[in-house]
């Protein structure tokens, strides 16, 4: 059986594009398609050992997924290990594209397939899904171009994570937004025993998720709580936390009516020009934050034009200095204004759909080439869809 019995019929011969391209052929492309004549390599034992992970797929292996890179630099190995290990996903991704950039330029398409797969799981682990798409797009292109058939099936599979890690992030959004209109609900009738918890719940969750502007919220559920129950301090540091994640996310709107809210009685002159120091100090960090963020698409633009004029060592170094660039930036900038939780979750039934078709891929591959764990790993994903 060809490859192309696994794949749509949506091959490109340059990256440009293949992102958009992808979704729109693979979604709208008939199931009969005439065989194009790519014929599957063999040697799948030798794939199917290459290619086994960890089976929490929540989980990145980083020790599994650096010795497959095989990198000749020990320090860089050690260093990128390191990075991971301690959650500093944006900096690794910089030495990773550096990686890659070399492996593009010396034609090594095997080990930049491998990179390319790398940076997506790690994207998928720093949160950042449209980011890990991209990458996991190009490395389904190489390892295609390539008829690496358990590497293919390797990128069907963690396209389908991503999908499902967007549905999960769309459900824990949903549930902290539910818990706080019920939290609110209560203190409006009165009922105020274990909303702290709750709303205290609902704040570490959405941290944890990136949704500062809904922690803010809550924070001020919480100092409407404690204004209920005459704690006028503990609702005045509710407020104050609520400032802070505003002003890190640049809404100075919520933080001035906030700030001037706020009971001077309760707090010495210099506490309050303490606080007015950090506010000011965060809005300016968010102001150059978008600076960053802003410069970091502006050197994406230019990776792409000089990628179309055939300038491939000029493009990579404009695609690293993006990365360099968001390494300096914080999250809170770069997911501080996210989509109202109804859309999310909304479109999070699409993310289901096309889970289950990147799964099926996957399965038919390792059906096919006789890899039952890793088959096993891609049913136990597919019992996730929900």
């Amino acid at each position: 059986m060809g490859l192309k019995d696994h794949i749509p019929e949506h091959i490109l011969t340059t990256l440009q594009g293949l992102a958009i391209l992808f979704v729109l052929l693979y979604f709208f492309t008939p199931d009969e398609q005439q065989d194009q004549g790519i014929e599957l390599s063999t040697g799948a034992p030798s794939f199917y050992q290459h290619w086994q992970w960890k089976t929490d797929s929540n989980e990145l292996d980083i020790d599994g997924e650096l010795e497959r890179l095989q990198l000749n630099d020990v320090s860089r190995d050690r260093q990128i290990r390191r990075l991971l290990q301690q959650g500093e996903y944006q900096e690794a991704r910089t030495h990773l594209l550096e990686i890659a950039a070399a492996a593009a330029l010396q034609d090594e398409q095997s080990r930049l397939g491998d990179t390319m797969l790398l940076l997506g799981e790690v994207a998928i682990n720093q949160q950042e899904l449209a980011a890990a798409e991209i990458y996991l797009q190009e490395a389904l292109h190489l390892t295609i171009e390539q008829n690496n058939v358990i590497g293919t099936a390797r990128c069907y599979q963690l396209l389908g994570q991503l999908n499902i890690r967007a549905r999960e992030l769309a459900r824990r959004a949903s549930f902290t937004h539910d818990s706080l209109w019920q939290a609110r609900n209560a203190i409006s009738r009165g009922l105020y025993h274990g909303v702290s918890d709750t709303l205290q719940s609902v704040i570490n969750e959405n941290m944890e998720i990136r949704r500062y502007g809904a922690a803010a919220d809550a924070y001020e559920a919480m100092a409407s709580l404690y204004d209920r129950l005459h704690d006028g301090y503990q609702a005045q540091q509710a407020r104050i936390e609520a400032a802070r994640l505003f002003a890190s996310t640049g809404q100075v709107t919520h933080v001035r009516r906030l700030i001037e809210g706020l009971d001077t009685g309760l707090m010495t002159p210099e506490d309050q020009q303490l606080l007015e120091l950090e506010i000011n100090r965060q809005l300016a960090h968010h102001q150059q934050d978008l600076e960053q963020t802003t410069q970091a698409r502006d050197y994406q633009m230019l990776y792409h034009h000089y990628l179309r004029k055939g300038e491939v060592e000029r493009a990579w170094k404009f695609r690293i200095k993006s990365s360099q660039t968001l390494s300096n930036a914080s999250d809170r900038a770069m997911f501080q204004r996210q989509a109202d939780v109804i859309a999310v979750l909304y479109n999070s039934n699409f993310a289901m759909d096309r889970a289950k078709k990147y799964l099926d891929q996957a399965g038919a591959i390792y059906n096919e080439y006789d890899a039952p764990e890793l088959l096993e790993q891609t049913r136990n994903l597919e019992a996730l869809i929900y």
